[in-house]
């Protein structure tokens, strides 16, 4: 029997890159890469139409899974909360549901304590905090995510050490030592293909910055992209 920590996910915090990385995550590991607008679906409290939020919950598919993303939980409206708590069972049969909520919820909260919906799913899901302190980063953890092939990861470590720096030359110099982290790990790679085709990605990029005067931050991302996402 699947357990119900395995299909429903609430993910909050004050960090929203550190969000975005625990969804993309989860998206990335339930549906093993096998992801697309057609079974990601994004609801926001105000926008929400409980008639197609209905069908869609409700819906059963043959053909694909779904992972419904509640966004701003805490406000969704109370006939929303009443029509998931009340459909809890039928809606993870066919969906993975992810709560995500800014700001650092819990039981302990008497608020939410207090709510019978919430009081409910975070009994039942799997919990994840982006907590700032957790997703202190390092140029060793960008080399790692290359290693691992994890664009998102990578990504999201790339954001947070160009954030730490204020300067125009302090961006430059990161630039360059990022740069020589992709040069020697794309050098090492045992596939010629692969290493020549990531060589010649890093060209084009560094062209880039000093031709056409493109941000290292945005040079390094498409790097990112057109290679590990390939």
């Amino acid at each position: 029997m699947v357990s119900t920590k395995e299909k429903v996910f609430f993910v909050s915090g004050a960090n929203f890159s550190g969000r975005r990385l625990i969804i993309e995550n989860i998206k990335k590991k339930t549906l093993k890469g096998n992801i697309s607008s057609f079974n990601i679906l994004n609801f926001y409290p105000k926008e929400i139409n409980l008639k197609d939020l209905q069908e869609k919950v409700l819906l059963s598919s043959f053909d694909k899974e779904k992972i419904l993303i509640f966004k701003d939980a805490y406000n969704l409206p109370k006939e929303v909360k009443d029509f998931l708590y009340d459909n809890f069972s039928k809606a993870i049969s066919n969906n993975y549901i992810i709560f995500e909520a800014e700001g650092n919820y819990s039981l302990k909260n008497k608020k939410i304590a207090s709510d019978k919906f919430f009081n409910f799913i975070l009994s039942k899901a799997a919990c994840y905090k982006a907590d700032t302190k957790f997703y202190e980063i390092s140029f060793d953890d960008f080399r790692k995510s290359i290693r691992q092939n994890n664009v998102t990861q990578a990504i999201y470590v790339l954001d947070k050490l160009f954030e730490e720096k204020a300067s125009d030359n302090e961006k430059k110099t990161l630039g360059l030592q990022l740069f020589g982290v992709l040069i020697s790990e794309s050098s090492y790679l045992k596939n010629d293909t692969l290493r020549k085709k990531y060589l010649n990605y890093l060209w084009e990029a560094d062209r880039a910055i000093k031709e056409r005067g493109l941000d290292p931050r945005f040079a390094i991302e498409l790097f990112l992209s057109r290679s590990l996402a390939a």
